[in-house]
């Protein structure tokens, strides 16, 4: 594979030098009769149409290499396409110049071959260098579902454990893509799970949907102490599948226990940022039939009263609450360990802090007027 990507790049010097018989000014003549103006939009057109001839003609004209279009230089313009790519290469292109949204092996991982990749790869590009959001081309790859690239990246020394700056990592993207063989490939190389939410994920609960498995644990840890909930799917499928979704994603991270009534319960499940926070606002649960009583140590979703109106919220009956069994709230788990730690978060508040609000505002509007409230840590799957 080595010898043909330095094929490559000599037939492509060879057609540049070639093309250095033009003076510049002649190059540009012929560019207008092609249809093309000098410009650096019309450089990124003559790329993406694969336009050898004419993207030949603008580097002889003069035209900067690293020239930037659109938020992306020449060679991201061109990642789908190894010929040019390989023409870009041989002029002098840094395969590690960005245009400020992504990068060439980003863009080459999501949208080209594992040639490209390659070829990018022995020119130098940094397997590791991420885009504007921190994503690398090991994720972009992931995502595609392309493992001979995802392989490729590996063992040029692609980090499995990168966090982008929306949570995102390749094993997360690897497994909500349904692809084990990647997810293994991944686990040889080293990647252990992600301990941050996945923001990229949560901001589409379409695609939030996994059955949940028939019994599973949850481990809270909150700023008043750790507790553990089991949950039975028989209890309310729809509740444990949507509570599943949510823990495995990380939604419950750095929430704060926003409704605390003494000896009643404890109220959260809306999230600190609103871009998030209102999109599950929509996301609505199919009602259920209860198996469980709102007895104390139960967890339940709140609802607004009105059909199929449950979303994110959550509270913990500290009591038997009896009244709730007649409105309709149904329980989905319960705390096994730990709810003396429910139980002492602060009450000081009380139902004063303002949902609308938090939807509204997030974090922000509670860490400023109620900064004594008690907040999740991390919320995490037990394994067996």
């Amino acid at each position: 594979m080595h010898k043909c990507i330095l094929c490559a790049l000599l037939i492509a010097a060879a057609y540049l030098l070639a093309a250095c018989e033009k003076s510049p000014k002649q190059a540009r003549r012929e560019l207008v009769e092609k249809g093309y103006s000098y410009s650096r939009d019309d450089f990124a057109k003559a790329l993406t149409a694969e336009d050898s001839s004419a993207v030949g003609l603008f580097l002889l004209a003069g035209m900067d290499v690293h020239a930037v279009s659109g938020g992306y230089v020449a060679l991201e313009h061109a990642a789908f396409s190894r010929p040019m790519v390989t023409a870009l290469l041989a002029a002098g292109a840094d395969p590690n110049t960005s245009g400020g949204v992504a990068t060439p092996l980003t863009e080459a991982a999501a949208r080209g071959d594992v040639a490209t990749v390659e070829l990018l790869l022995q020119q130098g590009a940094d397997p590791n260098l991420g885009d504007a959001t921190d994503s690398t081309p090991l994720m972009a790859a992931c995502k595609r579902g392309d493992i001979a690239t995802v392989t490729a990246l590996l063992a040029a020394g692609a980090d499995p454990n990168r966090r982008s700056a929306l949570g995102s990592t390749a094993l997360a993207l690897a497994q909500a893509a349904g692809r084990d063989d990647i997810a293994a490939a991944l686990d040889n190389a080293g990647a252990t799970q992600a301990r941050g939410p996945d923001l990229t994920a949560l901001t589409d609960p379409t695609q939030l949907n996994e059955v949940a498995p028939a019994r599973y644990a949850v481990r809270f840890s909150t700023s008043a102490g750790d507790f553990r909930i089991e949950v039975q799917r028989t209890w309310a499928p729809n509740a444990a599948d949507r509570f599943y979704n949510l823990v495995r994603r990380g939604f419950f991270d750095d929430q704060r226990f926003f409704r605390v009534v003494p000896g009643r319960l404890v109220q959260f499940g809306l999230h600190g940022l609103p871009e998030i926070a209102g999109r599950w606002y929509r996301a609505t649960l199919p009602d259920e039939g209860a198996l469980l009583l709102n007895e104390r140590g139960t967890l339940a979703f709140a609802s607004d009263g009105s059909p199929n109106s449950r979303t994110t919220q959550i509270f913990v009956n500290l009591s038997d609450n009896g009244d709730f069994d007649d409105v309709g709230f149904v329980p989905f788990a319960r705390v096994t360990e730990g709810i003396k730690a429910i139980e002492q978060m602060h009450a000081g508040y009380g139902e004063v802090p303002e949902q609308a609000r938090i939807l509204r505002e997030g974090n922000g509007y509670l860490q400023r007027s109620f900064p004594a409230l008690d907040f999740v840590v991390e919320a995490r799957l037990l394994k067996d």
